[in-house]
């Protein structure tokens, strides 16, 4: 089974500038940004079906999982 993974704004790039990717159940958040050569530390908020989790949450079916990244300025 599956998850959905829907990056905001530069992330994008990590998934071929799709704007949401079906990824496996069963595994963290962190591994499966790690998959995509994400590098975790780049995602500030992570929200699991509208609701904040950590990077080592273990992904269920059916999830959908908005990432954020960390915002730099000056």
């Amino acid at each position: 089974m599956s998850a959905i993974f829907r990056p905001v704004g530069m992330l994008k790039s990590y998934f071929g500038e799709k704007d949401e990717v079906h990824v496996p159940s069963g595994v963290t958040i962190r591994e499966t940004m790690l998959r995509f050569n994400m590098p975790p530390e780049i995602v500030a908020l992570v929200l699991v079906n509208d609701e904040q989790q950590s990077k080592d949450y273990v992904l269920q079916d059916g999830d959908i999982t908005k990432l954020i990244a960390v915002i730099g300025g000056g």
